[in-house]
């Protein structure tokens, strides 16, 4: 097993084709083939089924490119940090998005990223919190973006701001004309909410806990896109930070009340390693994040606040001890 058969055999994972592949990598079909047939008898297992649609991995298989996708990786970093005494960053660079977050900075984030760093061969990946830090742990992703995360050993966990969640719903909602809205008043307000035990839905559960009151919880789902397609259709209404929505307001179509009574917030961190040292490429990413950050808590008013401003509040609100 070498380099080069494990980067063949993740491309025919990924193209679920031979032929594909094979014009991918530039090598001929039959040898692509035998590469598959040596990695199979010097395992002892069967790594690809055909049919006829093409290829899919065995649950041998799906193991080795999940083994095959980290050591690459490592491989790439190896020779990045060796190189990376070039004035210009180059290498590969992998991160991860949350749906919400992927809405509010993404497409700004891989534009402007790729303007300090063209020659850098940049992954973005959607996924949950869980999943991202997950991925960053086991070296499949450089960094990625979580909320709420509990601590994992060797990784660094930033905070960047707090977001306030809003009560989101059709442009003439009546329940949406002021600019905050009670928690306590949503009992007969249709919500749809990402399944448990997504950040989202925990703290929304959470927090009517501490009120004291039943949601009535619609329709559990766990896309933001379909979950603001139904708000645009009067189905229901749903709970998300005010950038995940700010488009759809500021155009009429959608109309967002601050929860209160009581607020609910997260805090949207990034996570890396903390075994790793900094490339350069990633230095430029990790600073890139931290401005455009503080451009959202500029411009986000209650939307986005920095973080220690929320711990400020958490301790001027916890009950004081009695003299």
């Amino acid at each position: 097993m070498d380099i080069k058969q494990l980067k063949n055999f993740l491309r025919i994972v990924e193209l679920k084709s031979f032929s594909e592949a094979s014009k991918h990598v530039r090598i001929a079909q039959p040898a692509l083939g035998l590469q598959v047939r040596k990695l199979e008898e010097e395992l002892g297992v069967k790594l690809l089924e055909r049919h006829a649609r093409g290829v899919s991995p065995t649950e041998a298989g799906m193991l080795l490119y999940e083994h095959a996708d980290i050591i690459l990786r490592q491989v790439e970093r190896a020779k990045n940090e060796v190189v990376d005494v070039a004035d210009t960053p180059r290498g590969n660079i992998a991160f991860g998005l949350t749906p919400t977050v992927s809405l509010v900075m993404g497409a700004a984030l891989v534009e402007k990223y790729h303007a300090l760093c063209p020659n850098v061969s940049l992954r973005v990946v959607d996924g949950l919190s869980e999943l991202l830090v997950e991925w960053v742990s086991t070296g499949r992703l450089d960094l990625a973006f979580t909320y709420n995360p509990s601590g994992a050993v060797g990784l660094e966990l930033e905070p960047l701001l707090v977001e306030s969640l809003y009560l989101v719903g059709p442009a003439d909602a009546p329940q949406l004309s002021g600019d905050t809205i009670s928690l306590s008043s949503l009992t007969d307000v249709p919500i749809v909410l990402p399944s448990k035990p997504q950040v989202l839905r925990t703290l929304v559960d959470e927090g009517a806990a501490k009120a004291g009151v039943d949601l009535n919880v619609y329709l559990e789902i766990d896309s933001v896109q379909t979950m603001k397609e139904l708000v645009e259709r009067s189905v229901a209404y749903t709970v998300l930070p005010f950038g995940a929505v700010e488009a759809e307001v500021g155009e009429g179509r959608f109309a967002a009340s601050r929860i209160i009574e009581p607020e609910i917030n997260r805090t949207l961190s990034i996570v890396y390693s903390s075994r790793r040292p900094p490339s350069k490429a990633f230095t430029i990413l990790h600073e890139l994040i931290q401005d455009i950050s503080e451009t959202l808590i500029k411009r986000g008013a209650a939307s986005w606040r920095p973080v220690e401003e929320n711990i400020t509040a958490a301790k001027a609100a916890a009950p004081r001890d009695a003299a």
